[in-house]
């Protein structure tokens, strides 16, 4: 069905205005009906506002045309032209009959919309036929749905619709693979499920299968609409798994009896409702307490807000190793209520990080609340917990980057921690666990060197003889140059602070090896080439069979990765080793790599970093994570390395940044004069002078 004009929320709004008015002539009658469908639900309705309740029938009942537009010829359902006025609720009813749309579903709207005077009804529904497009924008619903329902409203009834950046981050944490299935417990417009939509497309799921892979649920019939049509718009011809009902009282029995097909999911987001506990009736808040005491095996507080039920009975339907992210109010961290919530978290998940949003940071516009992000697994609890608190927003991939890599660190954007939960008394309050400081020197200037850089091992060849060859080898065998590195074969070989194409170039002429093997083709690609007869002569000598090489998919097929910014020197005496790299080289499993991160990747901050880390300074501050061997020779593995201590060059003035910099240009220089210590000496005067010794 095509429409002469796109739909424009100013037509929406006129639509619903037309039916609010016609829901008007009948104002008490309507009220009475649709309360009395809402207090099963649990809400007070005593303290709703009955224009707000008009309204978001009028609102329910326009989305329910959209949607009957969206679907009639796919359902093959009677065209909304034919729709008797009069038969209009009967005509939703078969709907959910023949499509089996949850959003159809009989509800207080349709109380409400069954006693219109149908001729009051009867131009508003034919102009609804002329405008109703299947390009009307989900944004334009939402935004109606803001403007008609007051803020007041809809904090009383625990509505908080989750901005999208903020979606994709914890969308992003928890879908991991394109077969995970994905539950949203407290839909509302379908934020996450749309994330999560683009998240499994992006994985490499078709967009029909992964509509089949997303279920989500909520008691209010509007988020019942808003998402079916919201996916529905993005994916024609599916039938998105969204569920009318009370989240609460769902478990594994009645859950398949509603059409569930999954209980058990990968992955669950929800902003779930924020629902204080006056709100609710007292026999219903008695009963879901009851239920998430049985799940919990603690007590709960019945001044608990409804957010805290959500958090423990959402656990019931994750796998085991699911991920579970969160986004609510910070409240339970600090009230007593959150004292059952605290423990649950701490004995029976993984909890990976929680995300507080500074007190001047709003999650969501118009709204006082201070939010938290929790993300955590199914998963037995671990000691590791990286409390992060915001000063603003950052990108979604640094965040993500800080939470997968659990590295304490203050960064632009805020400052990150880590803490065992497991150890903390619950009855404490957690907010306070945000604030203690990184480092013992100027905390605002610190932050571990694994915020800023991954570490990793140099490449493991498996057979350094027949990997690295020298340029008198490689013109004798005459390999192809295609197939070859530059590459540090020995630590032994950096002699400095950077190494250079200059420095490579020396070695080449000494007859050192520094070539590496890089061929990545197969045999059969390879006919006629050196290289190939050079691949049989290993092959001849056994170099197929040792360990690393018989365990790769294709023997001589080496570890293919980017040369590193920098290398570690992780075998050492008196002070740590980091070298430039600007020969771009690779180098074998005796250095470590070092890949500095986006926003830190200019010449100027990696030198910065490298001045720093190459200051006795840092080796002081380093020792705690080094392991010590006999002789005084300390050793540093990859992760251990992350851990040191670090300046962080994105917190220095830009003129701070370029003299460190400048530093260790003149450590480069005058360690190939064989005067390095008067550098160090000067090194670790300025940096001590700035982190304040």
């Amino acid at each position: 069905m095509k429409s002469r004009y796109p739909v424009s929320p100013l037509a929406l709004r006129g639509l619903v205005e037309c039916v609010y008015r016609a829901l008007s002539v009948k104002r008490q009658e309507v009220l009475t009906a649709i309360q009395g469908e809402l207090v099963k639900t649990g809400f007070k309705i005593e303290r709703m506002d009955p224009n707000i309740l008009l309204w978001q029938v009028a609102y329910g009942a326009v989305l329910k045309l959209i949607l009957y537009g969206l679907v009639e010829k796919r359902f093959d359902l009677p065209s909304l032209n034919e729709l008797n006025v009069s038969k209009l609720v009967e005509g939703f009813k078969e709907a959910y009959k023949i499509s089996r749309l949850e959003a159809f579903k009989p509800s207080w709207i349709d109380r409400g919309l069954s006693l219109i005077e149908p001729s009051r009804l009867r131009d508003p529904l034919r102009e609804a036929v002329e405008t109703i497009v299947t390009r009307t924008s989900s944004d334009e619903l939402s935004k109606l749905y803001e403007e008609l329902v007051p803020q007041e409203e809809r904090r009383r009834l625990g509505e908080f619709y989750t901005p999208k950046p903020i979606a994709e981050f914890m969308v992003r944490w928890i879908l991991r693979e394109r077969s995970d299935y994905v539950l949203d417990p407290g839909v509302g417009s379908g934020t996450f499920l749309i994330e999560a939509l683009h998240r499994l497309e992006a994985l490499g799921s078709s967009t029909s299968k992964a509509v089949s892979q997303l279920y989500g649920v909520d008691i209010n019939p509007l988020a019942v609409l808003m998402t079916t049509i919201n996916l529905l718009i993005r994916a024609p011809n599916t039938s998105p798994r969204i569920f009318l009902a009370d989240f609460l009282k769902l478990n594994v029995l009645n859950a398949l009896h509603l059409g569930f097909e999954k209980t058990s999911f990968d992955a669950i987001a929800c902003n779930p409702p924020y629902t204080r506990h006056h709100e609710l009736l007292t026999p219903y808040k008695e009963e879901i307490a009851r239920i998430v005491e049985a799940e919990a095996g603690e007590p709960l507080s019945r001044l608990s807000s409804i957010y805290v039920h959500f958090f423990i009975h959402a656990y019931q339907f994750l796998k085991d190793g699911g991920r579970l992210a969160f986004i609510t109010p910070s409240e339970w961290m600090e009230a007593d209520y959150g004292v059952a919530l605290r423990k649950f978290l701490a004995k029976r998940m993984h909890v990976k990080s929680i995300v507080l949003f500074d007190e001047r940071v709003l999650a969501f516009s118009g709204i006082l609340t201070r939010a938290c992000i929790m993300l955590a697994s199914k998963e037995e609890p671990r000691k590791r917990t990286l409390l992060i608190e915001l000063r603003t927003w950052p990108s979604v991939s640094e965040l993500i980057e800080t939470v997968e890599g659990g590295m304490e660190g203050d960064y632009g954007w805020g400052r990150a921690k880590l803490c065992d939960l497991t150890s903390v008394d619950p009855s404490a309050k957690w907010t306070p666990l945000f604030k203690a400081v990184v480092g013992g020197v100027r905390p605002d200037f610190m932050t571990k060197l694994g915020a800023l850089a991954r570490v990793s091992r140099g490449i493991a060849t498996g057979a350094n003889e027949f990997f690295t060859l020298s340029e008198g080898e490689v013109r004798a065998f005459g390999i192809e140059r295609e197939y070859l590195r530059p590459v540090v074969a020995a630590a032994r070989y950096l002699k400095g602070y950077d190494f250079t194409k200059e420095d490579w170039e020396s070695l080449r002429r000494e007859g050192k090896k520094v070539y590496l093997l890089w061929c990545f083709k197969r045999r059969e690609e390879l006919l006629g080439t050196s290289v190939l007869k050079y691949i049989e002569r290993g092959e001849a000598k056994g170099f197929d069979k040792r360990y690393l090489t018989r365990h790769r998919h294709v023997w001589y097929w080496v570890e293919r990765r980017d040369p590193p910014d920098a290398f570690l020197v992780y075998m050492f005496r008196s002070r740590l080793r980091f070298v430039y790299n600007s020969a771009r080289a690779h180098a074998l499993n005796t250095l470590h790599y070092v890949y500095f991160n986006e926003g830190v990747r200019d010449e100027a901050s990696i030198k910065a970093v490298l001045a720093y880390l190459n200051s006795s300074i840092a080796f002081e501050l380093a020792k705690s994570a080094l392991r010590v061997y006999g002789g005084g020779m300390y050793k540093l593995e990859p992760e251990e390395a992350m851990e040191v201590p670090c300046i962080d060059p994105r917190k220095l003035s830009p003129r701070w940044r370029e003299r460190l910099a400048a530093l260790f240009d003149e450590l480069c220089a005058a360690a190939r004069r064989n005067r390095e210590s008067e550098a160090l000496q000067l090194l670790d005067e300025e940096l001590k002078g700035l982190l304040g010794f």
